[in-house]
């Protein structure tokens, strides 16, 4: 583990990405030694220090850190770097008044084995009675603040579920407890509106774009269970997972002939896999 670029499991008891949540992190796929999307990532963690009025962010040396990271993790097929960015230590108090240097954390971890198997049968997911709060200022951003997921895994964890799709407090889905959702509906691709709440996946855009390269519109709208239920095909991603198909949402089976749409966009995703 990286703390500031040196080997470390020690933060300050008053950083205030411990004591408010007050940070961001993101979680990224590397193969071989090769970090994933790492534009993706980058641009993400960029907007959020932006919107949180970070103080600034030296973020070469980021990109250096992960990539020295990635190239020694070279002899793995698969796994996972870690990034925690938080605003630094400060006083007692919500003001950040006197954060001049951001905290950066990275550590790298095993890559779940799972994920494989979960793209080939797909997975079945139920819907969780936790709600997102509506927050603009926040929405699509991938903040510290995770009580709301923690909550959401728990509820899948007392109901022995591995997903759970998730709404927000209007009523509409916003995605998954670890990731985002594409529904295939009338013959067209559809993903939630991530305006109010959610987080903007990496896997989540490059679907986006790849789709748009090959003339395949996906649109970004409100979606009720109800559509949920009556679409033909559903499916999840993340920047782990990639793309899953979902063969079962509550007790509704969704059609094995939805399924060649999914892999119509796993296709997409597997030609770009380099990017």
């Amino acid at each position: 583990m990286l703390i500031n670029g040196i080997q470390s499991t020690t933060v300050a008891a008053t950083d205030r990405g411990l004591a408010y949540g007050d940070g961001l992190f993101s979680t990224i796929k590397v193969e071989w030694g090769r970090v994933q999307l790492w534009d993706f990532h980058l641009q993400r963690l960029q907007l959020g220090a932006k919107r949180l009025f970070f103080p600034e962010v030296d973020w070469t040396l980021l990109t250096d850190e992960v990539q020295s990271l990635a190239e020694a993790l070279n002899d793995k097929p698969q796994a996972v770097i870690k990034i925690i960015l938080t605003r630094g230590s400060g006083g007692r108090g919500y003001s950040s008044k006197g954060c001049v240097e951001p905290l950066r954390i990275l550590s790298c971890h095993d890559f779940p084995s799972f994920y494989k198997q979960w793209q080939d049968e797909g997975i079945k997911v139920i819907l969780c009675q936790q709600k997102l709060a509506i927050n603009p200022q926040l929405a699509g951003l991938k903040t510290l603040n995770r009580l709301e997921q923690v909550l959401i895994k728990h509820e899948l964890e007392m109901s022995q579920a591995v997903e759970g799709i998730v709404c927000d407090n209007n009523g509409f889905v916003i995605e998954a407890c670890t990731a985002n959702i594409f529904i295939y509906l009338d013959n067209q691709w559809l993903t939630p509106k991530l305006d109010a709440c959610g987080v903007a996946g990496v896997k989540r855009r490059q679907v986006m774009e790849a789709a748009s390269q090959a003339g395949i519109t996906i649109s970004e709208v409100d979606i009720t269970v109800d559509e949920l239920l009556k679409a033909q095909a559903l499916c999840l991603t993340n920047a782990l997972m990639g793309l899953v198909p979902v063969k079962q949402f509550q007790s509704h089976i969704y059609p094995k002939s939805g399924f060649s749409s999914i892999h119509q966009l796993q296709a997409l995703l597997a030609e770009g896999s380099g990017k």
